[in-house]
């Protein structure tokens, strides 16, 4: 079973400018400056902003603010929308 535990907590190894929790605010603030983002266009301001190496924490980024209600997903347009 996947340990959520271990990929929040830093250790001595991690990077923090590519953990989840920094990511995570990387994609709060370009959704509180915009209304709704694409997915993909998401995915390049944050890889702009942080560099390549946030691609491989940025699902799990997405994945940690939609469960914890921050984020919500529109299908249609394939757009994420910041909730508070």
């Amino acid at each position: 079973m996947f340990n959520w535990d271990k990929m929040i907590k830093p250790d001595r190894h991690t990077n923090l400018k590519y953990s989840i929790i920094n990511i995570s605010s990387v994609i709060l603030s370009e959704l509180n400056a915009f209304y709704a983002i694409k997915y993909d266009t998401l995915m390049q301001k944050v890889l702009q902003s942080l560099g390549d190496d946030a691609r491989i924490n940025f699902p799990y980024a997405l994945n940690f603010l939609y469960l914890m209600n921050q984020i919500s997903y529109e299908q249609k347009t394939d757009s994420f929308k910041s909730i508070s």
